[in-house]
């Protein structure tokens, strides 16, 4: 019986890496027959937003002004704080779970980096601030996670409640905003090298970094592993308190590095900093095909995402489209990514 138990173990194990890893979505299987339907269904199932990608580009050369080479470089600049916040919606919604205090630690993370080396300790070095926007990160996805994870509540309600108080703590501690920050700590988000904004090179990097983690690593395919069958990732020997605490922590560290990249980039830090973006934090992650039930999603589709949204309120900025309207799109925008989730959903069920 231990024998049994043991191989029946590593048999769960076995299949839950395959079904889990980038090969389980057909891509670079030796035996795959290449058929219109099926390169139809992995485009659908795995990439479908570059295609949607493509076609706003195409619509970009019809807009004035939106194909010149500065307005690009904005938009993918632009789109680098909502490309963090929402790598980290994408690694807890992996595990079926959702962080709704991402778009709160986004603005409370900068805003206690800031507060440390302006107010509380005058003079101490732009480093400090870094640590302490880290250190919040990880304190706040920390918390979600034990609260949601080793009591036993609902995600949801556990990081809908931190968002609240987060929020409120923010509003407390900078009503009226702060202001000229020091350059060392706006580095990240508003200066170039080489003439390329710091805040694109942040952002290539983390993705080919959790690119790799999430593929190549233990701990990014448990995350998978957990998502896809939690009870089997178990009998696995996954420790699936452990790694799901993880995923949190790390959404909480990936917003604060967006809230960092937003002060860079407005060289001040406010109040309202974030607030409402969750909904397009979401949007873009099931647009970039993270699957709303867990198991499944792609780091680099997140990217083509947060470029699509942006994009998509640049060309709205460009034709000068009133704020009501814009709310109207957006919204149209999330019913339409919720949507293609379940196409996807779909679309992965047929290819099995």
């Amino acid at each position: 019986m231990p024998s049994d138990r043991a191989n029946g173990a590593a048999a769960t194990r076995n299949s839950a890496d395959a079904a889990n890893t980038p090969d389980s979505a057909g891509l670079g299987a030796p035996t795959r027959r290449w058929s219109a339907r099926s390169i139809a269904i992995t485009i659908v199932q795995n990439h479908l937003i570059w295609p949607l990608l493509g076609v706003l580009v195409l619509i970009g050369f019809f807009i004035p002004g939106f194909m010149s080479t500065r307005n690009l470089t904005n938009v993918v600049w632009g789109s680098t704080p909502l490309a963090c916040m929402t790598m980290g919606m994408f690694l807890v919604m992996v595990t079926g779970a959702l962080d709704l205090s991402i778009e709160s630690t986004f603005a409370v993370a900068p805003t206690l980096g800031i507060l440390v080396i302006t107010q509380w300790l005058p003079g101490a070095h732009w480093t400090l601030a870094l640590v302490t926007l880290i250190a919040v990160g990880v304190a706040v996805g920390l918390v979600n996670g034990m609260i949601s994870v080793k009591l036993g509540v609902n995600a949801f309600l556990v990081t809908l409640a931190t968002m609240l108080i987060l929020r409120g703590v923010v509003v407390y501690l900078i009503p009226e905003g702060v202001y000229s920050l020091p350059t060392g700590f706006t580095f990240w988000g508003g200066d170039r090298v080489l003439g390329i904004p710091v805040a694109i090179i942040v952002i290539i990097l983390l993705t080919a970094l959790f690119a790799v983690v999430m593929n190549s690593t233990p701990f990014g395919k448990s995350i998978y592993a957990i998502g896809n069958n939690e009870p089997a990732a178990f009998v696995a020997g996954i420790n699936v308190q452990r790694v799901m605490i993880g995923a949190f922590g790390l959404a909480g560290v990936l917003a604060a590095l967006g809230g960092l990249l937003q002060v860079g980039r407005l060289d001040s830090a406010t109040a309202t900093m974030g607030d409402g973006e969750i909904m397009m934090v979401f949007a873009a992650a099931t647009l970039g095909g993270t699957s709303l039930t867990g198991g499944r999603g792609h780091v680099t589709g997140i990217l083509g995402a947060a470029l699509v949204i942006t994009g998509i309120d640049n060309m709205m900025n460009l034709l000068g489209v009133e704020p009501s309207i814009r709310r109207i799109i957006f919204g149209v925008i999330l019913l339409a990514a919720i949507c293609l989730a379940s196409l996807q959903e779909k679309a992965s069920r047929a290819n099995l």
